[in-house]
């Protein structure tokens, strides 16, 4: 009886992990980071059980490539005009430098395979408080949908 139990138990947690839903990268149409700058730092690293924000964080994404299109859509990626384009230092740093106020798509991608890339859909305005950096996190996600693939922004 017991193992019964059991085997209906596993069948249950079986059949509901199949019915949860995936993670979803997709941004939301509408929704952009607003900074007033392009700058700051791409971090990240796999670190399997212990992904824990502010260790994963504490490990720079060097060479990383980031990528500043038009934000224009119903449009993929190759048909967006190239804005401007940067490499991160060996410390992860970043910087685009004077970019008119406008909406845009900021592509993110590493060096390293085992960390994740990144679109963001971010507008640059003078109608919020100055931006003073920009943290980008591709550590790898969670099951749980938490971990990596953040953008964090740090007003003045």
């Amino acid at each position: 009886m017991k193992s019964g139990r059991q085997f209906a138990m596993f069948l249950y947690l079986a059949l509901a992990s199949t019915l949860a839903g995936a993670c979803s990268l997709t941004p939301i149409n509408g929704y952009f980071h607003q900074v007033t700058a392009v700058r700051g730092r791409v971090v990240g690293k796999s670190l399997g059980p212990f992904q824990f924000r502010w260790l994963r964080q504490s490990f720079a994404a060097e060479h990383a490539r980031l990528a500043l299109y038009e934000y224009r859509l119903p449009a993929t990626i190759e048909d967006l005009q190239l804005i401007a384009a940067v490499t991160t230092d060996a410390h992860g740093n970043f910087d685009f430098g004077q970019i008119p106020n406008g909406h845009y798509v900021l592509t993110v991608k590493a060096e390293n395979p085992s960390l994740m890339g990144g679109f963001f859909e971010i507008e640059i305005t003078d109608k919020v408080q100055a931006t003073r950096s920009i943290t980008i996190d591709m550590s790898p996600i969670h099951p749980d949908c938490t971990g990596g693939h953040e953008f964090l922004e740090t007003k003045l």
